[in-house]
């Protein structure tokens, strides 16, 4: 099982890492610095570490961290892990009551990262440290990548006998969905509705969509129509421009239930929409008409 990570911080391009590049490993959620916010966020994700990504951090933005660290539960025993650069770091901690479980620098690789953060749960767990290589669930996924390599290599060198198995093909041909929402509530439940049929990846704004698409490739994308980075329509517009994109069925979410506004989301020519709160059984059906 994935461990979970609730995310803060000005590092906007780090948070986006950990949704990117360390979705096999953690399970994340951002929040704001809002004291309410923070708490609202942890009572209903219930991290197994809490994660400031520092950058030029203000002095109210700090405190607030310091406090909501101080307030959370002790029986919780969730590590406090701040990933950020010598001047930052000491700035933290000439707070008073600043101070962190885990200190770890802002530039470190992503794989350190991954082993750094889940040796820090394991240790406040009281369990035994391991490398990230041992890990079962990767030792599994890094054998199966091996098999699909092995099969595309005779693909490459035009021999049409393969042989994939069945538990490999069902990961790797399982539909990709993209959700872009601000919310990370939105990707939670979201989740927790399809993962079970499909992969799922999120992205917090129109910005770390578009950049999460130069690499990856997606299915289906359901993108929230009202953000306030790039709103839907924006967003919308970037992916019918980029031939590599230009094809990729889009589902907007959106809150808005007066017609004259639905009209206009109409006019966008989406693959569809679906208004918040999501309910489950539309969003399948709504998937599967799409998909098949």
């Amino acid at each position: 099982m994935k461990k979970k990570l609730l995310l803060m911080g000005n590092n906007k391009r780090l948070i986006t890492d950990f949704f990117m590049q360390l979705d096999f490993y953690f399970d994340c959620a951002s929040t704001s610095l809002i004291a309410s916010d923070l708490r609202i966020h942890y009572q209903f994700f219930q991290p197994d570490a809490i994660v400031y990504c520092m950058h030029a951090e203000s002095r109210d933005n700090i405190n607030s961290v310091i406090r909501f660290v101080d307030g959370a539960p002790k029986d919780d025993d969730v590590p406090f892990v701040v990933v950020a650069d010598g001047a930052d770091y000491e700035f933290l901690c000439k707070m008073p009551g600043g101070r962190a479980d885990l200190r770890v620098g802002a530039g470190v690789s992503v794989s350190e990262l991954q082993t750094e953060i889940n040796n820090a749960i394991v240790r406040h767990k009281g369990g035994k440290l391991e490398n990230a290589k041992t890990d079962p669930a990767l030792d599994d996924a890094l054998d199966r990548l091996s098999q699909l390599d092995e099969q595309m290599k005779k693909l490459e060198n035009g021999d049409l006998n393969i042989n994939l198995p069945a538990s490999l093909l069902s990961k790797v041909m399982r539909p990709r969905i993209l959700v872009v929402d601000d919310s990370t509530i939105i990707h939670k439940a979201i989740k927790g509705y399809i993962e079970s049929e499909y992969d799922i990846s999120t992205a917090i704004s129109g910005t770390a969509a578009l950049r999460f698409l130069k690499t990856k490739e997606v299915n289906l994308i359901l993108l929230d129509y009202e953000m306030p980075d790039m709103n839907g329509a924006e967003v919308l517009k970037a992916l019918r421009e980029n031939p590599l994109t230009a094809t990729i069925p889009v589902v907007f979410l959106t809150g808005v239930n007066d017609t004259a506004k639905i009209q206009k989301v109409l006019r966008l020519k989406p693959d569809g929409y679906l208004l918040k709160p999501i309910d489950k059984n539309v969003l399948l059906n709504k998937i599967k008409e799409i998909l098949g």
